[in-house]
Formats: C-alpha cells, sequence, structure tokens
C-alpha cells in the first residue's frame, strides 16, 4: 500500500537526468530577509534625533557610602559615541535595525 504512494515520486526522480538538471541556470535562493532586534540592546537604548542615548550606570545598588557628589554624577543619560575606538552608533544601528 505504501508502495502505490511513493510510486509518482520514485518514478520523477528516476526519469530526471543529468541532462535534464542544467547548472548554468540560476538558482532560486530563498533568504530571510527579517532582521531581528537585539533585545537587550532595545532594553538600554533609545533612539534620539541625533543617534542613541542610555541611562547611566553604577546608581542601583551597593553605593550607600558613597559620596552625593559621584552619586550626582551617576544620573542622567549619555549620548553614544559616534567617532574612534569606541564607536558605538554604528553597532547600534546594525543591533537595532528597526528603530
Amino acid at each position: 500500500m505504501l508502495q502505490s504512494l511513493f510510486r509518482p515520486i520514485t518514478n520523477i526522480t528516476n526519469n530526471l537526468s543529468c541532462s535534464t538538471l542544467s547548472f548554468s541556470s540560476p538558482t532560486l535562493l530563498i533568504t530571510r530577509n527579517l532582521l531581528k532586534t537585539h533585545r537587550a540592546t532595545y532594553k538600554r537604548w533609545r533612539k534620539t534625533s541625533t543617534g542613541y542615548k542610555r541611562g547611566i550606570s553604577g546608581r542601583k545598588h551597593g553605593n550607600a557610602s558613597w559620596s552625593n557628589r559621584v552619586l550626582n554624577d551617576l544620573t542622567g543619560t549619555k549620548e553614544a559615541t559616534g567617532k574612534g575606538h569606541g564607536n558605538q552608533k554604528s553597532r547600534l544601528r546594525r543591533l537595532l535595525p528597526n528603530l
């Protein structure tokens, strides 16, 4: 019974020869064009009109004996660097393609 189900498939594969398959014909490549967002980066960075910004780290815990001056320096936001060794903007463009 199963042989009758697979007989059309085997007939097709048996009828194909190397002369019917041309390697010069263009092949159809199915690729996935979906660009995924890096979720950890998405949670830390926000897009602005000039680039990206993030909150300053180091303020959440373990700073009970720190002075107010140091704690005030750790408030606010930082902009992403765009030039030099720590070029964050080009990396963020790749990690956040849909923003």
